[in-house]
């Protein structure tokens, strides 16, 4: 009996973990000593996430922390993943993000610029709509935006740092 029952229960693991599809909070080692106070950073590859991809954004100016709220190391970061929308954040139960994930744009610079990926709501402060907004410098209209993950800029001369 005792061995159907932890049977059952390791099934019931496995499906709970094939349920997050997208599962991102776990504390990671951003590769670096610090961070500073006021950056976003995202290391990668980072191996302590599914995805690879460890971020760590400050705290914005302003923002009231929930209860039950720590500051991460400066080293450390949260796991993140890529999304679309806020329900493509599945948050993993061990995380310390306490309100839970939100879809935005962390970066405006470097290999993951303008890039939508799982933000903790606990560092930033949402707009009354729910919704990050994306930055001007992820403006695809604009010609004077070079991130090469915005359309058309990955192999055009105009924007001979995107190959």
């Amino acid at each position: 009996m005792a061995r159907s029952i932890t049977r059952l229960g390791a099934l019931c693991l496995v499906a709970l973990l094939a349920a997050c599809d997208n599962p991102v909070g776990r504390i990671c080692d951003l590769g670096v000593e610090n961070t500073g106070a006021t950056e976003a950073v995202m290391g990668s590859p980072s191996l302590d996430c599914q995805s690879k991809l460890c971020l760590k954004v400050p705290l914005a100016a302003g923002k009231t922390t929930p209860e039950g709220f720590r500051q991460l190391a400066a080293n450390r970061g949260l796991c993140t993943d890529s999304c679309e929308d806020d329900g493509d954040c599945d948050k993993v139960p061990e995380s310390p993000c306490v309100t839970g994930f939100t879809c935005g744009v962390p970066l405006v610079v470097g290999p993951f610029c303008c890039e939508k990926v799982c933000i903790c709501k606990d560092y930033v402060i949402l707009p009354e709509d729910g919704t990050l907004d994306t930055p001007e410098a992820c403006d695809p209209s604009n010609a004077a935006n070079a991130c090469c993950n915005l359309p058309d800029r990955a192999g055009n001369a105009a924007y001979p740092n995107c190959p």
